[in-house]
């Protein structure tokens, strides 16, 4: 289904029925991703949508800069032209990014927030966030091109290195998701960019929903803006109504890796709030 948000046809699907629940993806992963053995469960509770940001999926690619706060701009406007809110709003990732930005903006649209593996952008003087493509990024792209780079990256971040030895049906599962919808090359780097880009370390204050801060305990890959242990802790010290759950045993992608615990500590905190 496509509805018309700001000129520019967003790409959604809407499951289940409850209090409505709103994933956001990452870094120019479409909403196909968010894959069964997740939203179903959570649909039996909550009214869940999934849409494809710009330039992924089937929502098209636009000209100007790309940012988190674009994206939020975004997601607020379809949550709007689809009649949800105050809804949990989740995000994954560079999606964290983009919910912190709709809890700044459009804060009667959220009724708490759920901040998966993300983080505020710079924050430790001595561990700067590169602001562009990062050299790894660039350079891996470059080696193994983007089908390459995608099969390599995800097993490497997604997943811990057992797992993925041990599941590689999983591991193939989540690329299919990713790469039948995925964005064309460009976009998918104007999506790093506003990854990158995203500023939100000194307006954490400003966010007075209830956030539940969610990150796997080996989720420690140092890549473009950190550690995301690291960056969630900060999260946790520096928003003023929340708090942190430490996944066991899972790195980056837990929604793939573990997705019946997380579940449970997903309704666990929509259920309190």
């Amino acid at each position: 289904m496509q509805v018309d948000v700001g000129g520019v046809p967003m790409a959604y699907e809407l499951r289940g029925s409850g209090p409505p629940l709103v994933l956001i993806a990452g870094t120019g992963f479409p909403g196909a991703t968010w894959d069964e053995d997740l939203v179903g469960p959570l649909a039996r509770h909550h009214t869940v949508l999934t849409f494809d940001q710009r330039g992924t999926g089937a929502t098209p690619a636009t000209a100007e800069r790309l940012s988190t706060r674009l994206f939020a701009t975004d997601a607020a406007g379809l949550m709007r032209a689809l009649g949800l809110g105050p809804a949990h709003v989740l995000g994954h990732s560079m999606g964290g990014r983009v919910a912190q930005y709709v809890a700044l903006d459009h804060p009667d649209l959220v009724r708490s927030l759920i901040l998966a593996a993300t983080g505020p952008g710079q924050f430790r003087t001595d561990q700067p966030v590169t602001r562009g493509i990062p050299i790894h990024t660039a350079k891996a792209l470059a080696e193994r091109g983007y089908e390459g780079y995608m099969r390599a990256h995800l097993p490497a971040t997604f997943f811990t290195p057992e797992f993925a030895s041990q599941h590689p049906e999983r591991v193939d599962r989540l690329f299919r998701l990713f790469w039948d919808h995925r964005p064309d090359l460009e976009s998918y780097l104007r999506h790093v960019v506003a990854r990158q880009e995203h500023q939100t370390a000194d307006r954490l204050a400003e966010i007075t929903q209830p956030a539940l801060i969610l990150v796997g305990d080996r989720d420690t890959v140092v890549m473009g803006t950190g550690a995301h242990t690291d960056q969630s802790t900060y999260l946790k010290t520096h928003l003023p109504n929340a708090e942190m759950r430490m996944i066991p045993n899972v790195a980056h992608g837990y929604f793939w890796e573990a997705p019946e615990p997380t579940i449970e500590l997903i309704l666990e905190w929509t259920r309190r709030h």
